[in-house]
Parts: structure tokens; sequence; C-alpha cells
């Protein structure tokens, strides 16, 4: 029998109770967000064994490693709901596993805006390696046998990157930056930064995130065939991991600046340890594990603003 349905189903549930939890101004909207961090917890934990199969031991950590964390949350979200409070950071976080798994997976399931995005960005990869040595050529995307409306098997759709006809890579999913742009843009919602500022963060960061992807293709590329074809594993894992890395340092660390508040609840959630009672004040605490250097100008300015009353607290209802 075919897990698949219902590992997507628990997926999707999951994302559907942080969409919930995250809109829903509703004291009961903390324990709909309990459920979707349990959720995805058994979700990521069911992963462990096809990661071992195929001999993914970072992966098989990180998935095994999601079951005991995502429960943390999920107990911070019941003392929550106990104490009828609302601690900004858990929203902010709720909020951003809403908008980057709703995307992301909803791209990955369905095999038409998957392949569609594959063979754009194979397309545009193509179109720079050529303006610099020209040769090469995009391949279809080949859909292995997803033909469905909806994702039928695990296996990766691709489209391969041609020089003289013959094959050099294969752009995939993970290739076209969706993941990177997910993660950073889907963190902005969550914030109570003004809007015209969010949208400003939003407009540099998710093309500036798909152009930076799109240079590491070329690069990866450009090298992996200058080196003969040779040493796939320092050219990817080693360039461009590099490159990507940095380019997405930067860019948060933009963002910090112009987003103070995402800073803050990044660190608000590193305080949770610390969160033992109703009132926790994280904004007190910047900068408890790295000092003053965990607290740049932007952020500074922020403590001292005066206090907003958004997002309310959670407003108590006697039915309850």
């Amino acid at each position: 029998m075919d897990p698949r349905p219902a590992l997507d189903a628990l997926l999707f549930g999951g994302i559907l109770l942080f969409g919930v939890g995250f809109l829903w101004r509703d004291r009961r909207c903390h324990l709909a967000r309990a459920a979707a961090w349990a959720a995805f917890g058994v979700f990521w934990f069911l992963q462990v064994p096809a990661f071992l199969e195929s001999a993914d031991a970072v992966n098989a950590l990180g998935a095994a490693a999601a079951l005991p964390i995502f429960l943390f949350l999920a107990v911070h979200e019941k003392r929550s709901y106990d104490w009828r409070e609302e601690y900004a950071p858990l929203r902010f976080l709720a909020g951003g596993a809403f908008f980057a798994a709703g995307i992301y997976f909803t791209v990955d399931r369905i095999p038409l805006f998957a392949g569609t995005l594959i063979q754009v960005v194979t397309a545009q990869t193509v179109g720079l390696l050529n303006a610099f040595s020209p040769g090469y050529a995009a391949g279809p995307v080949d859909v292995v046998g997803n033909t469905g409306l909806w994702r039928s098997n695990g296996s990766e759709m691709y489209a391969s990157v041609l020089f003289g006809g013959a094959p050099v890579v294969n752009i995939i999913l993970a290739c076209t930056a969706i993941q990177g742009i997910t993660i950073t843009a889907a963190l902005v919602p969550g914030t109570t930064d003004p809007p015209k500022r969010k949208a400003l963060v939003l407009a540099i960061l998710v093309p500036a995130t798909y152009i930076m992807n799109l240079v590491r293709n070329v690069v990866v590329i450009s090298l992996f065939r200058s080196e003969g074809y040779q040493n796939w594993d320092i050219v990817h894992n080693g360039w461009g991991k590099g490159i990507g890395f940095a380019s997405l340092l930067a860019l948060m660390l933009l963002a910090f600046w112009l987003l103070p508040e995402l800073y803050l609840n990044i660190n608000g959630l590193f305080e949770l340890p610390w969160r033992r009672s109703p009132g926790h004040d994280y904004k007190a605490h910047v900068g408890r594990i790295l000092g003053k250097i965990a607290r740049p100008k932007a952020v500074e300015e922020k403590l001292r603003a005066p206090p907003r009353d958004f997002p309310p607290k959670t407003p108590e209802d006697p039915k309850l």
C-alpha cells in the first residue's frame, strides 16, 4: 500500500491548521497551532526510513530531530492557551510555516507547477551560460511518471542542461530557488513592522534570491564542465552551496536591518527554554547568548520605541 496519500493528508492537514492558527483571532488558535506542530513532527519523523534507505544520513537526522523540536513548540502553544496570552514569536513562526510549507509543497505536489518552474529556470540558466560560452541547450522536463494533476511518486522531476547535445547536469525543483524564497519571504508577513516596509523587503528578497540562484547554477555548471565533468561534490556542495549560503546570509542581514521585528521574533524563539511563566518578556533578553554583538543598531532603536498593541492579547472568552 502506497503511504503517500496518507502522508500528504497529514502534511496538508498540518498546513491548514497553521493557517487557522495564524489567521484566527481566538484563544483556540493556539490549539490549532499545537496540533499543526504535532502533525508536522510526525510527518517528518515518518520520512526517516526513506532517508536512511537512500543513505542520506543528514536529512535522516534532521527529520528525526524534527519530532521533539516540533512537540516542544506544541507544548508552548498549549501554554499560551492555558495562560491566555499571545507570545508573538510563536505566531510569527506559525505564519512562516503556513506560507513557506503551503507554497513549497503545493508547487512540489502539482506536476504542472513544478514542471513549469523547472523549465523556466533551466531556460534562463542556459541563456546565461550561452552569454559566456555558447553551445548550451535546455532539454524538456521529465516528469518521471507524474502525468496526473497530483504527484504520484517521489522521483525528482528534472530538465537537463545540454552541451553539444550531451547532458551536463539536471535541474530539479531544489535548483529553482523556491526553497530559499519560501523560507526567507514567508517569515516577513508575521512581523508587525509597517506594511510598506514589509512590501519593500519582499520586493528585494524574492527577485534577489531568484537571481542569485541563477548565478549559482551558472557557476556550478561552468566549473563542472571546465573540470572535465569531475569533482561534482566539490563543485556543487562547495561552490554551489557556499554561494547560496553567502547570498542568503547577506539578504537576511538586510532584512534584519529593514525589519527589526523579524530579528526580535527569531530571538524570541530562542528564549522559549526560559519561558516558564506567563508574561515572559523576550525583548528584555535580546542577545542573551551572543551578547551585544546580537543587538544591531536597528534592533536597539526598535527596543527603545514605544510598545505596540499588535498582535493583541488573546481575548478571554467566558464560554471557553
